[in-house]
């Protein structure tokens, strides 16, 4: 697998997903081998179990990118599928309150997403990596524009 490369070939991207454990399907699951539930999809990917996408915090997401990530993106149940009844909803606005909380502090909002599938949706799970590594590509090639 290609290694995922931001605009200076030098310097690989680095992608972190914290993931709803209910919106993940069996086989991803048995991807999270560790039992702190995080693995490694790729060098420049690392995926973060939770068991619920309500466990966030917009802490937690200012210190990921403070640790190097290029690109965040949280990863829960559909609207109205939640299995904590409504922790899908409470992680939307976590996520909208740390983007303004990004662009007070000069990091680029668009390089934190939420997305939301459900079990039989998750085949998508390639396309979301996609989405946004190609986000985060696009902040940092306009950064040196």
């Amino acid at each position: 697998m290609q290694q995922l490369q931001t605009h200076n070939e030098k310097l690989p991207m680095r992608i972190i997903g914290f993931c709803c454990k209910n919106a993940l399907n069996s086989f991803d699951r048995m991807l999270f081998s560790s039992e702190k539930g995080i693995f490694f999809m790729e060098p420049s990917i690392k995926i973060v179990q939770l068991p619920c996408s309500s466990k966030i915090e917009p802490l937690g997401i200012i210190k990921a990118f403070e640790s190097g990530a290029n690109g965040i993106f949280v990863l829960g149940c559909p609207e109205g599928k939640c299995h904590l009844l409504n922790g899908n909803h409470r992680a939307r606005k976590v996520v909208e309150y740390t983007k303004i909380l990004l662009d007070e502090i000069g990091i680029e909002k668009n390089r934190l997403e939420m997305f939301q599938i459900g079990i039989s949706e998750s085949q998508h799970f390639d396309q979301i990596i996609s989405l946004m590594a190609e986000s985060v590509a696009m902040v940092s090639l306009d950064r040196v524009e």
